[in-house]
C-alpha cells in the first residue's frame, strides 16, 4: 500500500480484502505526541491488516517503535522502547460497544473513513509513561537544594502539638 500512514481508508472495504498496511510513521507527520518526544526518535513501524469477525471490522498486527524521551529526574533522552501487538474492533457507532468480539479492544472512530496516522498515534499514546524517567539515571541527581525550604528525606519533621502535649502535663 501507500508509504505514507497519513492515509484515510474505508474500514469496510479493506475488510473485505483483507487489506494489509505496512509502513512507518516518521517524527515530521506526528500530530498527538511529537511535542513529547526528541526527533532522534525513530519512525514508528506498523503492519497492520483489516480482516472481519462476526459482524466487526477488525485490525491485527503490530505497531513497534523506539521513542526517545527527556527523563523527567535527570532531565536527559532517555530510550522507550515500544512494541504493540494490535487487536483492536474498529467501532462507528457506541451502541456497539458492548458486543465487541472477545480478546479485541474498541477503537471508536467518526464517519465512515479512518485515519490511519491517528488510530496509530492513538495506539502509543496508551503505551507511554505518564512521567518518563531512566530506570538508573546516568548522572547522580542533587541530594539538596539550595532553595531554604528543602528538607531531604532523612529529617524528621517534629510534631507541631508537641508544644500542646507539654501544656496538658502542667
Amino acid at each position: 500500500m501507500s508509504k505514507t500512514l497519513q492515509i484515510e481508508v474505508d474500514p469496510l472495504l479493506c475488510a473485505s480484502q483483507e487489506r494489509i498496511i505496512t509502513g512507518q510513521l516518521p517524527y515530521g507527520e506526528l500530530k498527538q505526541i511529537q511535542q513529547d518526544i526528541d526527533v532522534s526518535s525513530s519512525p514508528i513501524s506498523v503492519d497492520l491488516m483489516f480482516s472481519r469477525v462476526g459482524k466487526f471490522v477488525v485490525l491485527t498486527g503490530r505497531i513497534s517503535s523506539n521513542l526517545v524521551l527527556q527523563c523527567a529526574a535527570c532531565l536527559e533522552l532517555t530510550d522507550i522502547t515500544v512494541d504493540i501487538d494490535v487487536k483492536l474492533a474498529l467501532i462507528n457507532n457506541e451502541d456497539r460497544l458492548s458486543l465487541v468480539p472477545d480478546g479485541y479492544e474498541p477503537y471508536l472512530f467518526e464517519g465512515d473513513r479512518l485515519l490511519m496516522s491517528e488510530l496509530i498515534e492513538s495506539e502509543v499514546v496508551l503505551v507511554l509513561p505518564s512521567i518518563a524517567r531512566h530506570d538508573v539515571c546516568p548522572i547522580e541527581l542533587p541530594n539538596s537544594s539550595t532553595s531554604k525550604d528543602f528538607m531531604s528525606e532523612a529529617e524528621v519533621k517534629k510534631n507541631p502539638f508537641e508544644a500542646l502535649a507539654n501544656f496538658k502535663k502542667h
